[in-house]
């Protein structure tokens, strides 16, 4: 963890460093713009003072034109503080998969019973992420073609920004001063806000645009976004404060392990890297992870591996061990998690869906039949044909053990601790892309929003149902 101030930090007259604030515990300094001062006695003749002068402009242009990246990691730029603070900004979701632990887990109760759609909006463009919700009811909507579309809880479009107009827009964050931050296709890092009319910012990072590696925000108003090679902190202006190369494209979406950026590469290997330090390799998942991981307590990641693989990795010692095994079938990542340490996830067999609850032991507790699936089991050469997961989106858990679920053919639902299933009537998405057309599900209080790829965005309410319990044992 970084120290409230650092190394020639701009003090005041009595000697102590500037006002600092606390956010989630740590203490942090604000930021000091300082230029580099030289000091220079009168010359004795006019040769010592030109060269002075000269030796002055050099060291002025080593500092300014030095190179934003190296080999390694790069330390912070010194007009900022050293302190690194990822934190959660407020609203129901304001970055992918609720927080910077990827948890799935919504802060109120999901619906239950009978669902319906409230409403549903076509917004014109295509989704491949999910919606964002934010400070205030707000719903932020970043689409294919970098468009953002700001929606009020009953689905009125309150403010739409055109974010680039010449590339694709990947995985998006809304940070805490309310700016919604994700990188291009044109290797640019794009904040919109919702009450102007033109990016808030629009700064060259290079690289090309990470469909997977979904970026943190900082409680400072800043944001970690990242390419397919490097990971570059912003500040909420959109100045790039530091940046690392990555050996290996990280292919899920960041997570941050007390103040380190946790990034996970295509073959499972996991990288650390606390801005200012270089970065280390943690461990490896030994195989792809489905979807992302989940931070579960401060150091340890769980991913579905292998398609039948629940895989949790300890970040502090790099031991990798697996928790469950699926019973039959295959399961579908992301997982959800809650503080408990148990699990839930979909999973499929050749003819079903279902939803799967594992405890921290790595118990199987609870498996619902949520939707019938059509597999062929043979191939052209009338062989066997191996099972293999469909297109699917990560579900969403709430702290009573309600999931809410988008199937492989588009249906759309909750399911109780209890395995009492409720879905919507008809199809919210239409097409047969990813997951029935579904790209991402969203808790929005005690509702959820599905983004289909199509470019409809939907409300679903459903009754609540009772207090919050601790997941309980579903009939099988």
């Amino acid at each position: 963890m970084f120290p409230g101030y650092y190394p020639g930090s701009p003090r005041n007259e009595r000697g102590s460093v500037g006002p600092s604030a606390t956010y989630l515990g740590i203490r942090t300094t604000p930021s000091y713009r300082v230029g580099l001062a030289v000091s220079i006695r009168p010359p004795k003749d006019r040769a010592r003072q030109i060269m002075v002068v000269v030796a002055s402009a050099v060291a002025c242009a080593f500092y300014t034109l030095r190179p934003l990246r190296n080999a390694g990691a790069q330390r912070f730029d010194p007009r900022y503080p050293s302190s690194f603070v990822v934190g959660a900004p407020s609203g129901f979701s304001p970055v992918h998969r609720v927080n910077a632990q990827r948890s799935g887990l919504a802060k109120d109760n999901l619906p239950v019973g009978p669902l319906h759609v409230a409403w549903s909006k076509n917004i014109g463009s295509g989704f491949d992420q999910p919606a964002l919700a934010g400070d205030g009811g707000q719903i932020a909507l970043v689409t294919t073609s970098g468009d953002v579309v700001f929606l009020d809880g009953n689905g009125n479009e309150v403010g739409r920004v055109r974010g680039s107009t010449r590339s694709l827009a990947g995985p998006a964050a809304i940070t805490s001063d309310g700016t919604v931050v994700f990188a291009t296709s044109a290797g640019e890092a794009i904040g919109v806000t919702r009450h102007a009319s033109q990016p808030k910012f629009l700064t060259r990072i290079g690289g090309e645009r990470n469909v997977h590696a979904a970026p943190l925000a900082l409680d400072d108003g800043g944001s970690v976004v990242a390419t397919t090679t490097d990971l570059v902190v912003l500040d909420r202006d959109g100045a790039i404060r530091t940046r690392v190369t990555l050996p290996e494209p990280p292919q899920a979406p960041l997570l941050v392990s007390q103040s380190m950026v946790v990034a996970i590469a295509g073959a499972g290997t996991t990288y650390g890297w606390t801005p200012g330090q270089e970065l280390v390799r943690l461990g490896t998942f030994g195989a792809p992870v489905d979807g992302g991981a989940v931070l579960l307590g401060t150091n340890l990641l769980l991913a579905i591996t292998d398609g039948h693989e629940l895989v949790q990795l300890d970040l502090v010692t790099g031991a990798r061990s697996t928790r469950s095994v699926a019973s039959s079938g295959l399961f579908f990542g992301p997982p959800c998690i809650q503080p408990s340490g148990r699990a839930a996830m979909l999973a499929m067999t050749e003819t079903n869906a279902y939803a799967v609850t594992i405890d921290a032991t790595g118990n199987e507790i609870g498996r619902a039949t949520v939707d019938t699936l059509s597999w062929s089991s043979t191939l052209p050469d009338g062989g066997p044909a191996p099972l293999v997961a469909m297109q699917h989106t990560g579900v969403l858990l709430d702290r009573r053990g309600v999931m809410a679920f988008s199937t492989p053919n588009g249906r759309i639902g909750s399911v109780t601790p209890e395995g009492v299933v409720g879905t919507v009537g008809g199809a919210v998405c239409s097409g047969h892309g990813r997951s029935g057309g579904v790209s991402g599900l969203t808790p929005f209080g005690a509702a959820f929003i599905v983004t289909c790829e199509s470019g409809v965005v939907a409300r679903i309410d459903g009754p609540v149902g009772g207090a919050a319990h601790d997941l309980g044992v579903a009939p099988r």
